[in-house]
């Protein structure tokens, strides 16, 4: 069994779940920190970088993001319901589904700020995984990317994630795949209201992820 492939519709998935928690249905804010633009991401994963950019439109309690790389567009839509944060990422091809609950509100981004996530993506060939997350707005400070300087909130994250493979999957005698999950996955993102994500860094996976230009 092959581990779906990370891309850039994927990690910004990620990075919105991982800044997720439940809530009451008037908490979704959506446009506080995915705002609507475009933005140019750079990417930097064990040395070697990429490019995509994201355009993000907000309507309402639904956000729609269109994310490209390497000439290929994945749509990805956002919407707010009483359950939580309901993203369909690649609408129509069944590459994955993530069920999870909402951004905190805007008002509620204050340093020492802390919450509690739990997600679950269904990706493409059966394979499910659940992730709880751990997040807490440690700083505002200064970040400077190719898209300017920014005073931004530091948000330091730490998600916990298992894997269940397809049912009726045999796997190698031996072979655990949250072991290969790595255990626990810790990451540092910078937001800034009105403009979003600017910076990312997950040292364990060599991973770097900046603003390069945003435009709205």
């Amino acid at each position: 069994m092959r581990v779906p492939a990370i891309r850039p519709a994927l990690i910004l998935g990620a990075a919105l779940l991982g800044s997720a928690v439940p809530s009451a249905l008037a908490a979704c804010d959506p446009a506080g920190f995915m705002p609507p633009g475009t933005r140019a991401y750079r990417t930097t994963t064990q040395g070697q970088s990429s490019t995509f950019t994201s355009r993000t439109q907000v309507k309402g309690n639904t956000v729609t993001v269109q994310t490209t790389t390497g000439g290929q567009t994945t749509p990805s839509t956002w919407t707010c319901t009483g359950k939580g944060m309901t993203a369909t990422i690649g609408a129509g091809r069944g590459d994955l589904r993530l069920d999870a609950g909402f951004y905190p509100p805007t008002s509620a981004w204050k340093v020492g700020y802390a919450w509690t996530s739990d997600g679950k993506m269904q990706a493409v060939g059966g394979v499910s995984m659940q992730s709880r997350t751990r997040s807490r707005v440690a700083a505002q400070e200064k970040v400077t990317t190719p898209a300017g300087t920014f005073t931004a909130l530091r948000v330091e994250t730490t998600t916990t994630t298992s894997m269940t493979p397809p049912a009726g999957t045999d796997l190698p005698p031996g072979m655990d795949l949250n072991k290969l999950m790595g255990g626990d996955t810790r990451s540092t993102a910078w937001y800034v209201r009105g403009v979003g994500l600017v910076k990312q860094t997950i040292p364990s996976a060599q991973y770097t992820l900046i603003l390069t230009k945003y435009t709205r």
